[in-house]
């Protein structure tokens, strides 16, 4: 029995509570249960998107999210969670729209210039991310994600101190994240990425060899609006270990990337092997 009863509001709740501990299909089943209880409950409408979001279910929290934003125009993280569901998606224009929206509903939501921020980055408009990343950082949100975009918009535009300052930062936060949750494998993998963008490929592996040690072949990961699966971690493997020269071993991290994604680009081109002038023969794989 649900403490408060067979409620919608109950299950809200109770989703809420799975949510802050990261049981997501647990909370994503509380909301869906709380919206058939009452479907006017339109915040369990949100919460659900968001669930769908972080599980990587994208198509499905595009649905719940802008049936949200209809049902709660007057709030601003709606349109934020639907902006990051589109971008996740590959529609940039769609996702800028929102996070406008959204801007327009709560001018200080610092999460929709973030998110105006990644659609410039897919578009790379470098300089455009760099004044909307430091827009939000002046607005207090200094969280990984706006330190990480900051350092790679830095490096694109040629400025080494501030990209260097950035991911520092970006890469101590990781650090936080991996000695708060050693078991998880979300803060050894954004902070290997962090690494690898330093071209420090020696850490990067370990951090994402400690990173496939700890995933499920089959889980999404979801923290600071990078999605990741236990395939992108051996892509990043063998992109550190083909970058350390290491090609007998790259090769066969491409062969398990495509005995699970056969046409995955990044196996193909990690297991190809390569001719005595560097180039790939393209018998990898085969």
């Amino acid at each position: 029995m649900l403490f408060g009863g067979e409620t919608a509001h109950s299950y809200y709740e109770e989703g809420l509570t799975a949510a802050m501990k990261g049981d997501i299909p647990l909370a994503a089943s509380r909301f869906k249960r709380a919206l058939e209880l009452d479907s006017g409950l339109h915040p369990a409408r949100h919460q659900l998107g968001k669930c769908y979001l972080r599980m990587g279910r994208t198509h499905d929290a595009v649905e719940q999210l802008k049936a949200a934003v209809i049902q709660l125009p007057h709030l601003a993280p709606p349109r934020v969670d639907a902006g990051y569901a589109l971008l996740l998606l590959g529609n940039v224009e769609a996702a800028r729209q929102s996070f406008s929206e959204a801007l327009q509903v709560k001018s200080d939501e610092p999460r929709a210039v973030m998110g105006l921020a990644r659609c410039a980055a897919a578009t790379r408009q470098w300089s455009t991310v760099l004044g909307l990343v430091q827009h939000a950082l002046e607005q207090g949100y200094a969280h990984f994600d706006a330190r990480f975009l900051m350092a790679r918009a830095a490096d694109a535009c040629n400025m080494p101190e501030i990209a260097a300052e950035n991911y520092e930062a970006a890469a101590k936060l990781m650090e936080q994240s991996v000695e708060a949750n050693p078991d998880q494998p979300t803060g050894y993998y954004l902070r290997g990425c962090v690494l690898f963008s330093q071209e420090n490929y020696t850490a990067a592996l370990a951090d994402f060899e400690a990173a496939l040690s700890k995933a499920q072949k089959d889980a999404h990961y979801a923290a600071y609006q990078e999605h990741f699966a236990f395939l992108d971690i051996l892509e990043m493997q063998g992109k550190c270990l083909q970058a350390l020269g290491r090609e007998k071993e790259a090769r066969q991290v491409g062969n398990n990337i495509l005995a699970l994604a056969p046409d995955s680009p990044v196996g193909k081109q990690l297991a190809a092997e390569k001719t005595a002038d560097g180039e790939s023969n393209g018998k990898g794989g085969q």
